[in-house]
């Protein structure tokens, strides 16, 4: 398997379809068209490589560029961690993983990255597609 960026902010490039793009011309046809990009924008091969300049953002990534001013590769290994710029908002949480994000972090901070690796996914798939149940947390949906 190909070596996956690992981005400050905790998110799993592998599951982004601007970083499968890169390897997929028909999902980069897609990705053009939804995001309004040009094609051959339309890829990215993770934020450490483009310096936190992602192709549908404006500007350099404010999370990349925070941790790159704080000496830190990882947002949780930051005295402020977490902050604001990782804070869960409902808005588009279905389409979008930012609410993982703190989870993810601490995650690879306590227990390193073989073991990370190994759970993401399955966090990920609960995230997205299991059923909260109260008392246990997500379980597999349906």
């Amino acid at each position: 398997m190909d070596q996956i960026p690992k981005p400050p902010c905790g998110l799993l490039c592998e599951i982004c379809s601007l970083y499968r793009a890169g390897t997929d011309e028909a999902l980069r046809v897609r990705v053009a068209q939804d995001f309004r990009i040009p094609r051959e924008k339309a890829s990215c091969p993770g934020c450490r490589v483009t310096e936190g300049f992602c192709p549908v953002i404006d500007g350099q990534c404010a999370t990349f560029r925070c941790a790159g001013e704080g000496g830190v590769a990882f947002c949780s290994e930051c005295v402020n961690f977490p902050c604001r710029k990782l804070m869960p908002c409902a808005d588009r949480a279905s389409e979008l993983p930012q609410n993982i994000k703190v989870f993810s972090l601490s995650l690879r901070k306590n227990r390193g990255d073989e073991e990370w690796r190994k759970e993401i996914l399955h966090v990920y798939r609960l995230y997205f597609k299991g059923k909260m149940v109260i008392g246990n947390g997500p379980v597999p949906g349906e």
